[in-house]
């Protein structure tokens, strides 16, 4: 008898010695450290930087510190041409990001072929046309691995806003470098709208800022021009400036070409690249918790109309009161 209780109280002391270590380890140990994060940047245009700002703070937002549970991989504004995009996401593949955020079209198609076969995300902030592009099958169930925001439907709107502000110009001017798809995917739904608002679109192809200056200085005063993106004649700004110089009317949908001088376009009719950053942010909290890109739907950037007073009266403009009502914002 006594042999057995001796027993049970040495197979107690093993038991019991068994759960001491284990919770010594633990503490010894300490808690686990949570998953970081990696996510790979890429970008080829330079007003596309607010997006990135306008992620990081939105991703702050959701409980994402920097240095703490993700780590960002951004190497800067790249040269447009695609061979240095391709590079690029090669690059941050070796460096084994775990969702790659591309900042305009080029960089999502080069993405979405790069990674074709893999598991890897893709979050795209904005894209034009995604499905014309081949990006996604479609807006609502995008497939494959990536999903984001887009923005290209301001581009009619845009031109439309223009030729109210400025009726007198029958002609407008569309400059553009020919190697640059994201030019050509933004030409295709003016074409599609010039002949019902009675305007003539002149398409001018150019090859660098110096022959787009140039092409600027040649027209006419009752000309407009409408800005479409076009990589390889950045800074779109300077283009702009001397437009508006030659007393000529600019619009565009991107609100970074609307100066608070008197040297930025008429009118912008676009999305907030901060905002399209934070939408983007959202899509990527999902996907980092286990959501598919596949099951994300495409957003679309929310709109708002900007116009700057200051450019209008410099270059000698009348805008009715009842248009100025209609803004988000006017620059007086």
């Amino acid at each position: 008898m006594l042999g057995c209780i001796k027993a049970q109280n040495t197979n107690t002391s093993r038991i019991l010695c068994a759960i001491l270590t284990g919770l010594l380890l633990t503490a010894c140990s300490g808690t686990p450290s949570p998953k970081t994060s990696t996510i790979g940047v890429v970008n080829y245009v330079p007003v596309l930087e607010p997006v990135l700002a306008g992620f990081k703070a939105r991703m702050a937002e959701l409980g994402y510190v920097e240095g703490k549970n993700i780590t960002y991989i951004y190497h800067g504004v790249l040269d447009p041409d695609p061979q240095v995009i391709e590079r690029e996401v090669k690059r941050l593949l070796d460096q084994k990001v775990d969702l790659f955020l591309t900042l305009g079209t080029r960089p999502a198609l080069v993405a979405k072929k790069a990674l074709a076969g893999t598991t890897i995300p893709v979050v795209f902030a904005p894209v034009i046309n995604p499905v014309g592009e081949g990006i996604v099958e479609n807006l609502s169930r995008p497939g494959g691995n990536a999903t984001g925001v887009q923005d290209g439907d301001t581009l009619p709107k845009a031109l439309e806003w223009l030729h109210k502000i400025a009726p007198q110009a029958t002609k407008v001017y569309v400059l553009y470098h020919p190697r640059d798809n994201v030019a050509h995917a933004s030409i295709k739904p003016l074409r599609a709208i010039a002949p019902s608002l009675g305007v003539e679109l002149v398409l001018d192809e150019v090859y660098n800022p110096g022959e787009a200056i140039a092409a600027i200085e040649s027209l006419p005063k009752d000309a407009a021009i409408f800005v479409v993106p076009t990589p390889s004649l950045e800074p779109l700004s300077a283009l702009i400036e001397v437009a508006v110089q030659h007393g000529i009317a600019v619009g565009a949908s991107n609100h970074s070409y609307l100066s608070s001088m008197q040297a930025g376009a008429v009118v912008t009719y676009a999305g907030s690249f901060p905002a399209i950053g934070q939408q983007a942010a959202r899509l990527a909290d999902q996907i980092v918790k286990g959501t598919k890109p596949a099951d994300l739907p495409v957003e679309t950037a929310e709109r708002f109309l900007h116009i700057n007073l200051q450019t209008a009266t410099a270059i000698g403009l009348d805008i009715p009161d009842e248009l100025l009502r209609q803004a988000d914002r006017v620059m007086r």
